[in-house]
């Protein structure tokens, strides 16, 4: 009797882990070591380069002028204030977007 119940317990839980067994595929998934670096990445051979300044200035047109400053209101117009100075903007409708804000403003 001891041995049925012994035959009959493996086989009720072999039974119950076939369908684990067989349900992902027949291959486990690989272990990977938490603590294992990844591989070191090579350098570019040559560092990227960046237009220098003089780069910049000689293909700048020289008709164009970049005022920097704030867009603020000054009675019923949105100026740009820069240091001591207030310049009347054109667009007033695209003004209006940017009050408060330091803007780069090219103008001729």
């Amino acid at each position: 009797m001891k041995k049925q119940v012994g035959t009959l317990c493996t086989l009720a839980l072999l039974a119950g882990s076939l369908p684990n067994l067989f349900a992902q595929g027949s291959r486990p998934s690989p272990l990977t070591d938490p603590t294992a670096q990844a591989p070191a990445t090579r350098a570019p051979a040559t560092p990227p380069t960046f237009p220098t300044p003089e780069a910049k200035a000689k293909r700048a047109r020289p008709d164009l002028r970049v005022y920097m400053g704030t867009i603020v209101r000054d009675g019923d117009a949105y100026v740009l204030k820069a240091a001591n100075e207030k310049y009347l903007l054109d667009s007033q409708k695209k003004a209006k977007n940017y009050e408060g804000k330091d803007v780069q403003i090219t103008a001729r």
